[in-house]
């Protein structure tokens, strides 16, 4: 198949039968927030405080790093079925002594604490049992595998922020994928660390946690969702549609995990492809009853050799109906 075909087919959903959905919201507040502060024994922290800081402070010898924590119960808010069309991340900035800059959000790779630290100040209090702190995620029990947070490198969103206001962090294909694999694999759910301008002095922007006392100053994060009916399955015990799931994460190196939905048994066919349209592998050949798939793709070929850095294509087959999406390995 050539490229041009693949190109046409990404994105596009053929399904046999009808299917009606509605759009439908929840707002969220956070479960808990804190803030990383540069401390190289890491005995600092703010769990219980009323704001987080991302970004620098000070001037020469003085400067510090601040990262914020933040995270969300997405698992006990929506349907576990539920599919992910947008986010939006809300924020309120209550201090600045800077012009504008870019914060950025940044998928943990580890659970956190947030403690009973508290201070007013941007200096950090005395860290508290179970506190995230800059080398421990858990004071003083266990430590960080990197001083500063354990978290993706490339950014899941990013806004710049100026004068003092609330500020949207809105839908980015990466936020959709986070919150969708939180929901799908609760364990995984660690939130984001927000990173601010670490490369000058003076660019920490505060903004309002959880604890905050004025409840406009907390964080939210508006989720958008649908569940789909088909309309003529009324078994509440298989998936309401056939689903294909983005990739995550994406990118990968060297593993990714792939979810689908089948409404009803049959003959599945999931293989991945390059971009010329040469097969690597097949992931699944065979039969299969209704219900929802997770599997995992190692990043090789049918001959168990790794493939290279680059854009792939993985297709679903089933029931007479395919689905198309791409994913992407760094190495």
């Amino acid at each position: 198949m050539k490229i041009n075909k693949w190109i046409l087919l990404l994105g596009v959903m053929m399904i046999t039968g009808k299917h009606s959905y509605a759009q439908l919201q929840a707002t969220l507040d956070a479960k808990k927030d804190n803030t990383l502060y540069e401390d190289a024994i890491g005995s600092l922290s703010d769990g219980a405080g009323q704001q987080f800081f991302a970004g620098k402070t000070g001037n020469n010898a003085q400067q510090k790093i601040r990262r914020g924590l933040i995270a969300f119960d997405i698992a006990s808010a929506l349907p576990a079925a539920a599919i992910i069309d947008s986010v939006r991340l809300r924020l309120s900035m209550t201090r600045t002594t800077s012009g504008p800059q870019l914060l950025q959000l940044h998928r943990a790779l580890a659970d956190w604490g947030e403690g009973t630290s508290s201070t007013s100040t941007g200096s950090g209090a005395p860290a508290t049992p179970g506190d995230a702190t800059w080398i421990h995620n858990f004071f003083n029990t266990s430590l960080w595998i990197k001083s500063g947070g354990d978290f993706a490198v490339a950014a899941s969103g990013s806004q710049t922020v100026s004068s003092i206001g609330v500020y949207f962090w809105n839908s980015a294909p990466q936020m959709v994928a986070d919150v969708q694999w939180w929901l799908n694999t609760p364990a995984s759910n660690f939130g984001w660390v927000v990173l601010g301008n670490e490369n000058s002095s003076q660019t920490a922007k505060r903004f309002g946690t959880r604890e905050n006392a004025n409840p406009a100053d907390r964080p939210a994060l508006t989720v958008f969702y649908h569940t789909t009916t088909r309309v003529e399955d009324k078994n509440q015990n298989s998936p309401s549609t056939f689903h294909l799931a983005q990739n995550y994460p994406n990118p990968f190196n060297p593993e990714t995990s792939i979810r689908y939905a089948l409404t009803r048994p049959g003959k599945v066919k999931l293989s991945v492809y390059n971009l010329l349209g040469r097969k690597v592998v097949d992931l699944v050949d065979e039969v299969q009853t209704a219900g929802e798939y997770n599997l995992r793709w190692n990043g090789k070929d049918s001959r168990g050799l790794s493939v290279a850095t680059g854009v792939y294509i993985y297709r679903i087959q089933a029931n007479g109906a395919s689905l198309v999406r791409k994913m992407t390995l760094l190495k």
